[in-house]
């Protein structure tokens, strides 16, 4: 990677992390508006949260390379392979959050709700930052199966939504995924839905940072 490509990396990388600390911060800070269902570990049963954290990890991961590669001489420093893959994840992960956000949750709840407080940054400018990071300035290559962990994060949290929600009924349906019993809709479509969001990362990729 050249040192412009990890001056970009770097600065999305280090704005992620920053923004997504002080967003969870946020919420726990005294004096915001109660909401007993965001207290504690609570906040961390909505897929908004973890996948922003699992970027924010993504993003740290890749912090130190991108210092490096900033120094004289070491513009053509490349990413770890098992970082640039973990980036992608994370990276899939908020592609998730923000498209829900933006063709589901927005229309249902609005999207002045949505984009309220540290949501703004949860559910749009990290996503984005992410997003552009990856796409544009991040060289590696992506095979398809190491693209296929993209769908992992979604797997998994759709394992334990189904199981607190449905199985054990001690979430509400906050995503609205089990209206009518049809869960099993929300499932393949969220499923495709990723899928299609991985690709999409994928070909973005290749056609801005590269391989």
């Amino acid at each position: 990677m050249t040192k412009s490509r990890h001056i970009l990396s770097g600065a999305c990388n280090l704005a992620v992390v920053i923004l997504v600390i002080m967003s969870i911060a946020w919420f726990y800070m005294p004096g915001r508006e109660a909401d007993p269902f965001l207290d504690g570990i609570g906040l961390f049963c909505f897929f908004t949260t973890d996948s922003n954290v699992l970027a924010a990890l993504a993003c740290l991961a890749l912090l130190p390379t991108n210092f490096k590669g900033q120094k004289p001489g070491m513009g053509d420093t490349p990413l770890p392979h098992a970082a640039f893959v973990f980036k992608f994840v994370g990276t899939a992960a908020v592609t998730v959050t923000f498209m829900t956000v933006m063709l589901f949750l927005g229309p249902v709840y609005g999207y002045t709700a949505m984009f309220k407080g540290a949501n703004l940054y949860l559910h749009l400018v990290c996503p984005l930052l992410c997003i552009v990071g990856f796409c544009c300035a991040e060289a590696g290559t992506l095979s398809f199966k190491e693209m296929l962990l993209g769908m992992l994060p979604v797997l998994v949290y759709g394992i334990v939504y189904f199981t607190m929600v449905v199985a054990l009924g001690a979430w509400k349906d906050f995503y609205t995924f089990n209206t009518g019993g049809l869960w099993y809709v929300s499932l393949v479509a969220m499923g495709a839905a990723t899928f299609v969001f991985c690709l999409a990362l994928r070909f973005l990729h290749r056609k801005g940072a590269g391989e």
